[in-house]
């Protein structure tokens, strides 16, 4: 079994390799959107901007997350890591913001592409700086990240996102004798 990637070490082993598999990592998203475009276009209204428990988001929403995320937070995150020696940077809470934007009015093609678009901007963005602008730091809550950290951070972040999509669709009815799907 793999031992946990320790980022520190990695990035001092080789941090070229390290900086590749992490953008190689969260442009992932993309084509997991794409994979499973079929199965998410097709979901009742229902299940799309249904909330599993109160206070919880849709998988609109969760979905709107990742692109509010991406084009309006992450995006100026990296930005002033790049630009700015040593920024600030100010938690957000992403849940408030989504509960407000009104993703469950939304199709669910149009916001797939939103997140498509979003991730492919950012991704791009991370593959077109130097090796030496991976090793510029800011502070979040206390702690100090490298853009390494950052997009490690945020790649975690989104599994589990991801992975809560998953759950859902796993737990959703989605035949027609109404049974969930196989454990």
């Amino acid at each position: 079994m793999e031992e946990t990637i320790d980022i520190d070490q990695a990035r001092a082993d080789d941090p070229e390799a390290l900086r590749e598999a992490l953008i190689d990592q969260f442009g992932y998203l993309v084509d997991e959107i794409t994979a499973l475009r079929t199965v998410v276009d097709s979901l009742p209204d229902a299940i799309l901007n249904g909330r599993p428990e109160p206070g919880a988001l849709s998988m609109k929403e969760l979905y709107g997350a990742i692109a509010t995320l991406d084009a309006e937070i992450r995006q100026a995150r990296v930005d002033r890591i790049v630009d700015e020696e040593g920024p600030s940077l100010s938690p957000v809470d992403i849940d408030d913001e989504v509960y407000d934007a009104g993703w469950n009015e939304r199709a669910i093609h149009d916001i797939l592409e939103e997140v498509k678009t979003a991730r492919r901007a950012l991704t791009e963005r991370l593959e077109d700086l130097p090796l030496d602008a991976w090793h510029h730091a800011a502070t979040l809550e206390g702690e100090t990240l490298t853009l390494f950290g950052l997009v490690h951070r945020m790649t975690k972040s989104d599994f589990q996102r991801l992975r809560d999509l998953g759950y859902r669709l796993h737990g959703a009815h989605l035949s027609e004798d109404d049974e969930p799907l196989p454990t």
